[in-house]
């Protein structure tokens, strides 16, 4: 691949180091459809990304279905217990397997409604060919006059699958190399969370947000605008106390904290913690907030009595679908009030996103100005040099330079 628009890699490298010296990537990289199919393949082709939790899919015979860079995929618990990602397009004529045909007059244009479940197979709704747990085609109707038609030639692509503290991870590479080792800084910042044994509450996804996936990405980890576009409602952990780890080329992730002025503070008009300080943190971890990006497309929040995790997943140049949901310990989602506290915290966060999103939507028109800057960056927002250096290395590695 060459760089799109014309780029050259040493402007794009303009981007990369520390925010002493960066300025922000080109405004066109946030709407060009050329440049985004160019980063489809540089990096959602070949990067690790995340496609549900564990404790998701516990018994064999449960699946997910997600897309991931426009790829339906069918994350399932197989015959042996392990997890599988597979393709969802059957390989008869391309339907996806498990998308609903069952639609009414109002919807039967939108895009495929796809299902989640349980069963012992996967049949499609088209003509009925079926596949087992693994993605073997085990079933194939008025098929025998077909010279040379083989069941056992048939079978769902497979994609490569790593567990890292309970996230499901899937790669279009089949030779990328293992995540976990280049997330090792991090494992180290979140031994006290225990994440592999908390449980996810059902995500939440909204469909074509209307901007780029990376405005969303560097509005979740940056903190200088705490104390600006959330002035007030931010005030329990000020941009004052915003820091970022360390960032190394090949590092999976970055992450920094946010300090808060009391132990237990919480994103809701209290200001405070809703439920009770998860298991075996300090009281370090107590007055701080972790941010955490596993790039590029798992953003991570910790926080004293629970944790978060968003998935972004790019739809277009200009568009991205957005799940979210929290994850606790099995000993607060067992409490007999945690529906009605649950619903307290999302209500919330939902005062943050009144903030957020309208300004995440006005930044991508601004984007595609003619007067758009490339500009610089405050301390407090560090890390978006830590994630323009991250992605400008893709950039370049598909490029040949």
């Amino acid at each position: 691949m060459v760089l799109p628009l014309g780029m050259s890699l040493e402007t794009l490298r303009k981007s990369s180091g520390t925010f002493e010296t960066a300025v922000g990537l080109p405004p066109e990289v946030y709407s060009d459809a050329e440049f985004h199919r160019f980063e489809m393949d540089a990096v959602f082709g070949s990067e690790w990304l995340c496609v549900g939790r564990q404790e998701q899919i516990p018994t064999v015979g449960d699946y997910l279905s997600v897309t991931r860079a426009g790829e339906p995929l069918i994350v399932a618990r197989s015959s042996d217990g392990s997890i599988r990602v597979m393709s969802a397009v059957c390989q008869h004529r391309a339907m996806c397997l498990t998308a609903s045909v069952d639609r009414s007059d109002e919807d039967m244009l939108d895009p495929p409604d796809l299902q989640s479940g349980s069963g012992r197979m996967f049949r499609c709704p088209y003509h009925y060919w079926v596949y087992d747990l693994d993605g073997q085609l085990v079933g194939a109707p008025e098929m025998s006059k077909t010279t040379g038609f083989d069941m056992a030639d048939v079978q769902l692509p497979s994609l490569p699958v790593e567990i890292w503290n309970g996230f499901i991870f899937t790669n279009f590479d089949s030779a990328a190399a293992p995540l976990a080792p280049r997330l090792a800084k991090l494992d180290e910042v979140l031994a006290n969370y225990h994440v592999e044994s908390l449980v996810t509450v059902d995500p939440v996804t909204i469909p074509d947000v209307p901007f780029n996936w990376k405005i969303m990405v560097e509005n979740f980890m940056e903190m200088y605008h705490q104390s600006r576009l959330h002035h007030g409602i931010h005030d329990f952990a000020p941009s004052s106390g915003a820091s970022y780890a360390d960032y190394a080329a090949g590092d999976g992730a970055m992450f920094g904290y946010s300090e808060t002025l009391e132990p237990d503070g919480g994103f809701n008009p209290t200001m405070q913690a809703l439920f009770p300080p998860l298991p075996g943190i300090t009281m370090q971890d107590r007055q701080r907030i972790v941010f955490a990006l596993v790039a590029p497309s798992l953003l991570m929040g910790f926080q004293s009595d629970s944790a978060f995790w968003f998935y972004v997943d790019p739809t277009g140049p200009t568009t991205h679908a957005l799940s979210m949901a929290y994850i606790f310990p099995e000993s607060t989602v067992e409490l007999p009030d945690f529906g009605e506290t649950l619903e307290e915290a999302i209500a919330g966060v939902s005062t943050f996103n009144r903030q957020d999103m309208p300004t995440n939507v006005a930044t991508q028109l601004g984007m595609q100005s003619r007067f758009a800057p490339r500009g610089r960056y405050s301390w407090q927002e560090g890390v978006l040099a830590q994630f323009n250096s991250w992605l400008v290395d893709r950039y370049a590695a598909a490029a040949g330079e």
